[in-house]
């Protein structure tokens, strides 16, 4: 009845327009006619007139249709009380202030969504492990055989083409663009990139690569003047494809942030330099190729663009010795004499083997594995942010290279830039063979040689210690100021004395600062140098006591520390540190090196083995991307994936998507089939054509010919009727005359007939060009709308 119609608590049940439920911000008034809106802080709204449709009225309110995005994002807002002191002692000012609070409700699903729910789950651990579509067509059956009593199991569907498509045109696309729309909240971005090449394809060139990178940022609608750096390869490689990228940056008055390429690559590529400068030949010559060819099941492989993993194969040699011995030097000769002589590889075994020498080798290429290179790899394999260790570790390995065959007094000491300042070829520097580093178990070995043999050792010894020294030198960044300058990100850095360096820091980034905030960054660092709120805990992980008693000290890793310092708040709620947490931020994703697109390439190779070689780019595009959601996400378990809303749709969506895409290439391929027929058809046209132009030219060759006999009597007959008149010759006149008529009469007939080839001629070609034309502009056309697909 009108103005005597009471609060229901039914309508707690019902929905609104966006479809929740309700009472997450419905409530009963004061009294029993009237409600209040939690979401928008009403006070009591009437409703004993209209009802339900009072409540459906405020739904569409601007103040409620403004507040609904928090309930999205499972937010609430809410009013508290912030407590002062203020100059009594006893005394609080209460100040009522506006909070954003999440109340992380769980999401409802009805029962549709809870089975689209399932088979996401399902998709995305087919991903995430590498599943073959084909092997899971009988999954759903398997799961009704054993949940028999689950209606979600019985509605469950995923055969190998639906596990295609949800992968391909729904997790795939949905996980690319929540990545895309986190790059576009970013202020910079750092693009990693490496090439795997084939026997088909090979590598792009720089001008290729620069137009793929421009074109698939415009694609997403990302802007050029994010891209903070290019993490790439070795130092030498794609150079131009850097200075490419940071021209183009440069004409939006920006610009690349330009610190090298992976500094990995030269730990390695020193390394390999060192044992190329001797004969040992350790690589190819010796027990690695052979015994995988004899062990394959045994034996580890060795990666030529991975010399310091050598050391991994070498070790596995040596735990395998005696049984090596055993089989080459005792068995073969006895059981298998036939197939062991003249045996190439055979020989070459059995030398490795016999040979003190050669274990020497092995045993020295195991210690510069294992003491000087190791720990470095190791370390910068970490995902972990470790941009701000950079430097020191490097500066760490030249030295400690150095200190292999140098004097301690003439290199312990040094660090960074002074060390590149180190002659280290000096002869009076120079370890002698008693003190020179070669490890202790190739040292041993040593007792076998000749006194000639100790001495050839030992020089190559020096002689690789000399190259790796040289080529480390050549190509470490120990003068980059930027890497010295960042290592002040350590907590141990936090000092007033290193505020110059953050202004050093803030000016080499490219575009991130304007010159106010630059001047920001040094008060926010004295600030932060002198703040009393941090807490070692943040830094330090736990301590503990090795074996002798030396207390050890866990830290954690670097972007964790910076979460707790950034989020430090004034008292009025604002961010302590706004400039500094704008800056450090972009320096934490500088790359420390390429391991991370390098183990993309075995994610790659473990989702498209050689029996998946049929995928579409599509299908592995969706595979790969679903599987950096599930590791990202859900911390690498497929389960442990929030399954949202925006989700369910995709999936929904992706059967429509891809039948859509499906008919886009048939289309594409209906229009190319068309295409093809009218090329032939016009190449039929165009050899006609040019059969038709050759049979006029031969005939107007033939009709030139002709005139050139014509005006030849002319002329020869004028000359023949002047000298008749001289002579008064009539009977030669009347001659020469008839011949002129003759001539001219003829010269006229063939001008008509060339005049009419010569106009067919022009006729042809006009057409052969035009049919040209017309046929470029549809292979262009349809090469477009090919690309607009695959897009």
């Amino acid at each position: 009845m009108p103005h005597h119609t009471k609060f229901s608590h039914n309508w707690l049940n019902r929905t609104d327009t966006e479809g929740r439920n309700v009472n997450t911000w419905l409530k009963q008034g004061d009294s029993i006619s009237t409600f209040k809106c939690t979401l928008c802080k009403t006070c009591d709204l009437d409703c004993s007139n209209q009802g339900w449709a009072a409540i459906v009225q405020h739904m569409k309110t601007k103040l409620h249709l403004e507040n609904m995005p928090s309930l999205k994002n499972n937010s609430i807002i809410s009013i508290e009380s912030l407590k002062q002191p203020t100059s009594s002692t006893d005394g609080v000012i209460s100040i009522p202030q506006l909070k954003l609070g999440n109340t992380k409700r769980p999401i409802t699903f009805d029962f549709q969504e809870q089975v689209t729910k399932a088979e996401a789950v399902w998709a995305l651990t087919v991903a995430q492990r590498g599943y073959s579509f084909n092997s899971r067509d009988e999954i759903g059956d398997v799961f009704r055989h054993m949940f028999p009593d689950s209606k979600i199991a019985q509605e469950f569907s995923m055969q190998s083409r639906k596990t295609s498509y949800v992968l391909s045109h729904g997790l795939g696309s949905y996980f690319h663009q929540e990545l895309v729309k986190c790059l576009k909240r970013s202020v910079k971005f750092v693009l990693c990139f490496d090439e795997q090449t084939n026997n088909q394809d090979r590598h792009a060139t720089a001008a290729i690569l620069k137009t793929a990178i421009i074109d698939s940022l415009k694609a997403d609608g990302l802007e050029l003047n994010q891209l903070l750096m290019l993490g790439r390869d070795s130092p030498f490689i794609n150079l131009s494809l850097e200075n490419m990228i940071d021209n183009e940056m440069k004409k939006i008055g920006s610009g690349l942030l330009k610190l090298g390429g992976c500094h990995l690559h030269v730990a390695h590529n020193g390394f390999k330099a060192g044992l190329f400068s001797s004969d040992w030949n350790i690589q190819n010559k010796y027990t690695i190729d052979d015994y995988n060819c004899v062990m394959e099941k045994t034996m580890l492989y060795f990666a030529n663009t991975r010399w310091v993993l050598l050391g991994k194969v070498i070790t596995r040699v040596f735990i395998l010795w005696e049984p090596l011995h055993e089989y080459f030097l005792v068995y073969l000769p006895v059981n298998q004499k036939v197939q062991v002589q003249n045996n190439d590889r055979y020989e070459r075994i059995k030398e490795t083997l016999t040979s003190y020498v050669i274990k020497i080798r092995l045993q020295f290429v195991l210690f510069l594995c294992e003491n000087i290179f190791d720990r470095f790899l190791t370390l910068f394999q970490q995902e972990a942010p470790l941009i701000h260790v950079l430097h020191s570790e490097l500066s760490s390995l030249y030295r400690l290279v150095l200190l292999q065959f140098l004097k301690t007094d003439y290199a312990g000491d040094k660090v960074g830039g002074c060390l590149l300042d180190l002659d280290f070829k000096l002869n009076e520097k120079q370890l002698n063979n008693k003190h020179i580093r070669i490890g202790e178990e190739t040292r041993k070995l040593l007792n076998h040689l000749t006194q000639q043999e100790r001495e050839k050792v030992f020089e190559d010894v020096k002689k690789i210690y000399h190259t790796t020294a040289e080529y480390l030198k050549k190509n470490l960044p120990l003068k980059n100021s930027f890497l010295s300058d960042v290592q002040i990100l350590h907590p141990s850095y936090r000092s007033v004395e290193y505020s110059d360096k953050i202004v050093r820091i803030a000016r080499a980034v490219p575009g991130l600062l304007s010159e106010r905030e630059i001047d920001y960054s040094r008060d926010e660092w004295l600030i932060y140098s002198l703040d009393n709120n941090i807490d070692e805990k943040w830094y330090i992980k736990k301590k503990k006591k090795d074996c002798s008693g030396t207390e050890l000290i866990i830290y954690h890793r670097i972007d964790y520390y910076w979460n707790k310092v950034l989020n430090i708040k004034t008292a009025n709620g604002f961010a302590k540190y706004p400039t500094l947490s704008k800056l450090i931020k972009n320096i934490l994703i500088i790359p420390h090196g390429n391991a991370d697109v390098e183990r993309g390439f075995s994610i790659n190779e473990n989702l498209v083995p050689e029996n998946r070689s049929k995928l579409s780019c599509l299908s592995i595009n969706g595979l790969r991307s679903t599987y950096d959601g599930v590791k990202f996400i859900g911390n690498g378990s497929s389960h442990k994936v929030p399954i949202n809303r925006e989700i369910i749709k995709s999936i929904k969506m992706s059967y429509s998507l891809y039948k859509k895409d499906i008919q886009s290439k048939k289309k594409v391929s209906e229009n190319s089939e068309k295409e093809n027929i009218e090329r032939q058809q016009a190449v039929e046209m165009c050899k006609q054509a040019l059969q038709e132009e050759d049979e006029l030219l031969l005939k107007q060759k033939t009709l030139q010919s002709e005139l050139h006999e014509a005006t030849s009597i002319i002329a020869d007959a004028s000359a023949r009727l002047q000298l008749a008149i001289k002579q008064k010759d009539n009977l030669e006149i009347h001659r020469s005359t008839i011949l002129i008529d003759g001539g001219n009469t003829k010269s006229k007939a063939v001008n008509e007939q060339l005049s009419k080839v010569t106009e067919n001629l022009i006729q042809i070609q006009r057409k052969r060009k035009n049919s040209f034309g017309q046929q470029q502009q549809k292979r262009q056309k349809t090469l477009t709308e090919e690309s607009i697909i695959l897009n």
